[in-house]
């Protein structure tokens, strides 16, 4: 029975080491990061790093790691490549309830935040587009509020965001935030 057991353990242990976002894990240093990527990672400011890793998904382009000298990674940013769309956001929209669904498979269903401002005066849905570029309308999906995550997460957020060089493109941003972010987060904060 002992032994059923221990190879119950060898046989999982590897999948779970293994399931973290795209294969980093909260507290990588650099060096670590660098390990689980395609080419060295390249600064790009403060704590952020753009990085290429080797488990990346199709649907996402770019990819910036957040990195604390002191306490490693504690945040990564998945931009996906644009999205062509009409005035209705139809495709950009389409392509967020796709990732959404496929990122509830793991953290199970999120909140969704699907508002425009009160104040706008373009709430006709052929102005999506418009509004989301302009910062009335925010379309997310937010995971780890009030639940507890796996991964060492606090909270994952996916959103929609509007191209700056088009109202016709769009993209997505995937936020993963680790435990240890609020904690570096208010340790920056403490200087003002």
């Amino acid at each position: 029975m002992k032994k059923k057991l221990f190879l119950l353990i060898v046989a999982i242990f590897p999948a779970l080491a293994m399931a973290s976002p795209f294969g980093l894990k909260m507290g990588m240093t650099i060096k670590d990061i660098a390990k689980e990527c395609e080419g060295k990672p390249e600064f790009v400011k403060n704590d952020a790093y753009l990085i290429k890793p080797k488990k990346s998904h199709p649907s996402f382009e770019h990819y910036i790691v957040y990195v604390d000298k002191n306490k490693g990674l504690y945040q990564i940013k998945a931009i996906s490549s644009d999205i062509n769309t009409n005035d209705y956001g139809t495709e950009l929209q389409t392509s967020f309830n796709a990732t959404k669904d496929r990122i509830a498979k793991k953290y199970g269903e999120p909140t969704i935040r699907d508002e425009i401002d009160p104040g706008s005066v373009f709430h006709d849905a052929s102005y999506w587009m418009y509004t989301l570029k302009g910062g009335a309308r925010t379309l997310a999906a937010i995971w780890g509020q009030g639940e507890k995550l796996d991964d060492s997460l606090d909270m994952v957020v996916l959103e929609c965001s509007a191209s700056e060089r088009s109202t016709r493109q769009g993209y997505l941003v995937l936020y993963y935030y680790f435990k240890n972010a609020e904690k570096i987060e208010d340790e920056q904060d403490s200087v003002f």
